[in-house]
């Protein structure tokens, strides 16, 4: 994994509702979209791996690119930062403060962010081996 030390005392802000999509960055510390209405932050690892580090921020009311539920065979920790978000098959919401650590193979998503103030998310994925189980906390 390609790990640089970075440090920013004010986060590069998040684009605004409407904004175009980016969908290939070309500088340091831009916001890109990886479905509508949801962008990324690159802060470590390997860009577009299972190894990386990743702000991710859903425009208020936001839903995922999919409406199917989500695994994937990597495990992922997420930290909400500000506003909340809602899985929809699993009927709940997590808020400003939560954390949720994903082992690989669970069932999870879509989501769908809060109306008025979106999401903004820490995302670590770490690779793992599929077919674990895990619950989110």
């Amino acid at each position: 994994m390609s790990l640089t030390q970075q440090e920013f005392t004010t986060r590069p802000p998040h684009p605004a509702p409407g904004t175009p999509p980016v969908w290939i960055p070309t500088e340091t510390n831009q916001w890109y979209s990886i479905g509508p209405g949801i962008w990324e932050l690159h802060l470590n690892g390997e860009r577009g791996s299972h190894n990386r580090s990743v702000l991710q921020w859903y425009e208020p009311g936001a839903t995922s690119a999919t409406d199917e539920v989500i695994t994937h065979t990597y495990i992922e920790e997420v930290c909400f930062l500000e506003g909340g978000l809602e899985d929809i098959s699993l009927g709940k919401a997590w808020g400003q403060g939560a954390y949720a650590f994903r082992l690989p193979g669970m069932r999870h998503g879509p989501y769908k962010a809060d109306g008025e103030r979106g999401c903004l998310m820490f995302v670590k994925l770490v690779p793992g081996e599929e077919g674990g189980s895990g619950s989110v906390g």
